[in-house]
């Protein structure tokens, strides 16, 4: 069947607006628990799945992979660093460690050495830059909202995916939530504005989003105190500061300079996010639907093409 020139163009255009893209949030690390882009740095504490730092890693007192989920694969890695590792008091456990650097082990076994590097930092840190930024683009589908003293956050009521965009003033001093029209198992995806991104000066407790797959994304913060949080956390441009306390998921940051426990659940789990376009390269932006006036030069030129066409074939 002969499709017309108008119609054809109009099927085209139409199947962009359709377009999801999967974010499997931890791939250029292997699915590791934590990426540092530079540094991590650490006087006690532990992450309990594999670690990943483009510098150095500086840690004592301190237990690196002790759930054994390791980074690419069963017999991977539980530990990548790009610099020198120093490590005073403690383990890296259940994988191999590649160090780029020189290592330096005081009261501590030696971990097998792996000699090849599989990360691409350069890669991997414009994947995450460009990701943060893609994701604050995206049209938000549901609201956060002050109530009383917590945050109520109200969903589209159509599951799969929500955005949510927040300031993190509003966020820093909420000590409850609510959830309105929210699908169990849905994911939620905050985009949190603000140069300093803060949890948890009202005590808030996150069980409620124990049921979520969450994405906590601060894509314009320089540094960040996170803690006690159920949900992966986003924040490419930041420093991780805080002392004490939890988080439960993914992390991707800048730098880390912290005591926060990093707990091995609650990883993100890969998902299809309608307009999210990731690029050659790792990068990510938002998928535009072209503006009507491009559509009519588009449209336009198809027509034209057509009756240029049926003119030759009947001269």
């Amino acid at each position: 069947m002969r499709i017309a020139p108008l119609a054809l163009a109009i099927a085209v255009l139409g199947s962009g607006s359709a377009h999801a893209t999967v974010l499997d949030l931890m791939a250029p690390v292997g699915g590791a628990n934590l990426y540092a882009i530079h540094d991590f740095t650490a006087p006690s504490s532990d992450v309990e799945g594999a670690v990943v730092a483009g510098g150095n890693v500086t840690v004592s007192s301190y237990s690196i992979n002790h759930n054994g989920k390791n980074a690419f694969g069963k017999d991977g890695y539980a530990l990548v660093a790009g610099g020198n590792l120093s490590l005073t008091g403690g383990s890296i456990e259940n994988g191999k460690a590649y160090v780029g650097g020189t290592t330096g082990l005081t009261w501590a076994a030696t971990p097998q050495m792996a000699a090849t590097n599989p990360v691409d930092f350069n890669g991997a840190t414009s994947y995450y830059k460009g990701v943060a930024d893609a994701l604050s683009d995206l049209d938000p589908t549901g609201a956060v909202t002050r109530l009383w003293s917590g945050v109520q956050v109200t969903g589209s009521g159509r599951g799969g995916v929500d955005i949510f965009n927040v300031s993190s003033d509003l966020f820093a001093t909420s000590s409850s939530w609510t959830l309105d029209k929210l699908v169990p198992g849905e994911t939620l995806v905050f985009n949190v504005s603000g140069n300093a991104g803060t949890f948890n000066n009202g005590g808030i407790s996150f069980e409620p989003l124990a049921g979520y797959n969450v994405l906590f994304n601060f894509y314009e913060a320089k540094t960040i105190d996170v803690r006690g949080v159920i949900g992966s956390v986003l924040a490419p441009y930041a420093t991780q500061s805080a002392n004490w306390g939890v988080i439960n998921g993914n992390v991707v940051v800048d730098t880390w300079s912290s005591t926060v426990q990093v707990n091995s659940n609650h990883y993100f789990n890969p998902v299809d996010i309608a307009g999210l376009k990731l690029e050659k390269g790792g990068d990510a932006a938002s998928a535009h639907v072209p503006e009507p006036g491009s559509i009519a030069l588009v449209v336009a030129g198809l027509v034209a093409v057509g009756v240029t066409r049926r003119r030759r074939q009947l001269d």
